[in-house]
């Protein structure tokens, strides 16, 4: 695509972990080849290599939100809102220059030379292809993964709420001491019946 600078344009001094000096060293092999057609077809090496990166990730993700198309800007915006935990607005202009740097100079031309996007850097804009359907299996798989460990914290947390009371009923420690076994025996099996159903359904 013909070169241009857009509304963040220039040099940033702040660090950036997804700046090219530091993680897209490799994209320079991409500089001066020609974009695949739309609906290429990605090798596994190409698909891991571009979902390594959470920036590149979260611009699938916001494209395939937004009808497959986005302004530079506005996905810049989302992007270092997102990164920094923060809303749109309250974004400083050093925090939306580093990842708009990032996006205009390494992801999106990488992307754009796998044929994952059409990206316009005279325009500004960003438009997903069909070549995405390479990638997105891969990222529900990711996304699961994910969601299953942010929930992995649940039965050791059900089963110490479990085991605590029960072992000190047993020894007999305070108020704990007049609930009868039988009470701690179908506490337990109630609590082992939880557990599995926990694991079941995560």
């Amino acid at each position: 695509m013909s070169a241009g600078k857009g509304s963040f344009g220039g040099s940033s001094s702040g660090a950036d972990p997804d700046s090219p000096s530091d993680t897209e060293v490799s994209n320079l092999e991409h500089i001066g080849k020609k974009p695949r057609s739309n609906g290429s077809v990605l090798t596994k090496g190409e698909i891991f290599d571009l979902l390594k990166n959470s920036r590149r990730r979260k611009i699938i993700e916001y494209l395939r939100g937004h009808d497959g198309s986005a302004r530079l800007d506005e996905l810049a915006e989302h992007i270092a809102a997102d990164e920094n935990d923060t809303t749109v607005r309250q974004l400083s202009s050093d925090q939306r220059k580093r990842v708009y740097i990032g996006l205009y100079q390494c992801h999106l031309p990488k992307m754009d030379t796998l044929g994952v996007v059409e990206y316009d850097k005279n325009r500004g804009t960003v438009e997903l292809q069909d070549s995405v359907s390479s990638l997105v299996p891969y990222m529900e798989e990711t996304d699961d993964r994910t969601g299953s460990e942010e929930r992995s914290w649940v039965i050791p947390v059900v089963a110490t709420g479990i085991l605590v009371p029960v072992g000190l009923g047993t020894l007999g420690v305070g108020a704990l001491s007049t609930i009868p076994p039988a009470g701690w025996t179908l506490l337990s099996v109630v609590g082992i019946v939880l557990i599995v159903l926990i694991q079941q359904f995560t």
